[in-house]
């Protein structure tokens, strides 16, 4: 995986987006940082996600 997508997860993890993030993203994203290598149907859960909460990784 890009290490872009690794530190975009990190940010919205450690950012207030954690308090709104649904139980099944946030087991997504765990799922996610822990494989080296994802499925399409993972980075299509991924790009959503990060798409929804664009604005707390923004720097």
């Amino acid at each position: 995986m890009v290490v872009e997508y690794k530190e975009k997860i990190n940010k919205i993890l450690q950012s207030e987006a954690i308090n709104y993030l649904e139980t099944s993203e946030r087991l997504v994203l765990r799922n996610i940082l822990e494989k080296e290598i994802i499925s399409e149907l993972e980075a299509v859960s991924l790009d959503k996600i990060l798409q929804k909460y664009e604005k707390f990784i923004k720097n």
